[in-house]
């Protein structure tokens, strides 16, 4: 059965507190879909590895999240055990809760399998069982998925986005910062062109990083496919100044209000809906749609969910620095 792919190792630098490695660990090796890095970048949302943590809710929402795992008090009861012998079990024992996050989490992506196997929902299995762990699983099947926006639709892609501080890096990906981000074309393969700013009377929304005609573009940081696709009148062959559009184009969500945007690829790697990783090839430099020679054209929008827009676009180049990049 599919239980979502293979969960990743922790990164040599991963920032684990050195206290809770060993169980981060062990409860990363209880199946194969759960590593230690997924757990760990779960946890890093969860509580930041704070193990006296507490999120009040009303009881009609179950209750107090409480600890380093957030356990409200009816899962608790079903899946906290004294592991380390040192009782009573509590979600504030960290090592207790991580033990049992473990074990939940295994079980949430056998059972977003099974959905999935029986047509009820729709989506990445684990993406499913992180929802399911934010939300409840009944209101996973009553929606029949990940939802398409709100709280419970970014809470896979939070995790994802804090799982590359954690994970080793998988072979044929590029470098991953720290913060979970890394350019979108592989540093020596492009010059900077045109900038972000006004520009022959309107907003000139991303900046133009000039390539050759088949360059890899990388996705800068995990996130889902919002939309893949050609916006211009063609996309078979190159564009002109004169043709409108973006050419092929992908935007990715990142959650958390933050998209990012690829324009004039020659060809895409990814269609709407899939989930993609932080250096994950997307498409490849192009210059279709109102391009005048090959180049990506990147863009980053903060504070919305697509589609993005000018209003939201921020400087793109000032953004990879703030999270650690040196474009």
């Amino acid at each position: 059965m599919n239980q979502g792919g293979t969960g990743h190792g922790l990164r040599p630098d991963a920032p684990v507190p050195p206290q809770y490695l060993a169980w981060v660990l062990r409860a990363g090796s209880i199946c194969p879909a759960i590593g230690p890095a997924e757990l760990a970048a779960q946890i890093d949302l969860e509580s930041s590895w704070n193990p006296d943590a507490v999120a009040h809710n009303p009881p009609e929402r179950g209750g107090d999240a409480m600890g380093i795992a957030q356990f409200q008090a009816a899962t608790w009861r079903t899946w906290g055990a004294d592991i380390d012998g040192d009782p009573p079990r509590s979600p504030f024992d960290p090592e207790d809760a991580l033990m049992a996050m473990g074990r939940l989490m295994c079980d949430t992506v056998t059972w977003a399998s099974q959905q999935l196997a029986a047509g009820r929902v729709r989506g990445n299995p684990l993406d499913l069982a992180w929802a399911a762990y934010f939300a409840g699983r009944a209101s996973i099947l009553a929606t029949g998925g990940v939802p398409a926006a709100g709280a419970i639709h970014d809470y896979p892609q939070q995790v994802r986005a804090r799982l590359a501080r954690y994970a080793a890096v998988n072979p044929g990906t590029v470098p991953v910062g720290p913060g979970g981000w890394t350019l979108p074309l592989r540093p020596g393969t492009y010059q900077i062109g045109s900038g972000f700013g006004p520009r022959w009377g309107r907003l000139h929304a991303g900046v133009d990083l000039m390539a050759t005609t088949g360059t890899p573009i990388y996705a800068a940081a995990a996130g889902l496919v919002a939309d893949a696709g050609c916006t211009s009148v063609y996309c078979d062959r190159p564009g002109s100044a004169a043709l409108g559009g973006c050419g092929w184009r992908v935007n990715l969500n990142h959650g958390g209000g933050t998209v990012t945007r690829y324009c004039h690829a020659v060809r895409l790697a990814v269609v709407a809906g899939q989930q993609v990783s932080a250096g994950q090839v997307i498409a490849w430099v192009g210059s279709t749609g109102n391009s005048s020679g090959p180049h990506l054209h990147f863009e980053v929008h903060v504070g919305t969910a697509p589609p993005a827009t000018n209003a939201n676009a921020v400087e793109p180049l000032g953004y990879l620095r703030g999270v650690g990049l040196s474009p």
